[in-house]
């Protein structure tokens, strides 16, 4: 791969990066409410979703989940299904009426919950699936071995992910100690269930 063509692909990438969806809104909740060190999980997790999708993509899933309407069809809704749930869970949290205590907050999360939250998040849009088959084609020289070629595009997505889902995390993170009452905490949680709610529906009516 010439390095053009690799900087192509990476300002692609960063592109898709930069624009916000369930992984960034998700990455956001967890670096306010458990500290940006334990949203490394966060981020492993996305990374690793992200090439298990690109493996399938490889492995022709992708173009078979294209070929086949209700496959498609029930991983999108269960996607959907999965987002609608976790902003239904922000929705509902309660506000508790004390002082916002960021250390106990941090207590609260787990690696393992986090990792498994944010691994369903980006394992459950088969969109992904046909992303990134239909993005890879267009950067890999057939004339060339393919496997060392696709081992550095998926290299740079899993570096730019883990940056960007790390970015938001720490965004998140810096806005948090000015969260001096609950009341604010439960109103950022509202709107990232909001969020996640209006994500899901887009990802369903959106060819």
């Amino acid at each position: 791969m010439n390095l053009d063509t690799w900087l192509l692909y990476v300002i692609a990438v960063l592109l898709i990066a930069i624009s916000p969806g369930p992984m960034a809104v998700l990455s956001m909740s967890h670096g306010m409410h458990y500290g940006k060190t334990r949203s490394l999980a966060t981020a492993l997790a996305s990374v690793a979703a992200a090439l298990i999708l690109m493996m399938a993509s490889a492995a022709g899933l992708g173009a078979l989940l294209s070929a086949t309407e209700y496959g498609f069809t029930l991983l999108k809704y269960s996607g959907a299904a999965y987002l609608i749930f976790l902003g239904i869970k922000l929705l509902l949290t309660k506000a508790s009426g004390q002082g916002l205590d960021l250390q106990h907050i941090k207590s609260k999360g787990t690696p393992k919950h986090m990792f498994k939250q944010a691994f369903m998040v980006g394992i459950s849009n088969p969109k992904d699936l046909l992303f990134f088959a239909a993005l890879f084609p267009q950067f890999i020289d057939i004339s060339a071995p393919q496997g060392p070629q696709l081992a550095i595009l998926a290299a740079t997505w899993a570096l730019v992910d883990f940056s960007f889902v790390m970015l938001y995390a720490s965004m998140a993170n810096v806005l948090a100690p000015t969260l001096k009452t609950s009341n604010k905490l439960h109103w950022f949680d509202r709107t990232s269930g909001g969020v996640f709610i209006t994500l899901a529906a887009i990802l369903v009516t959106r060819n």
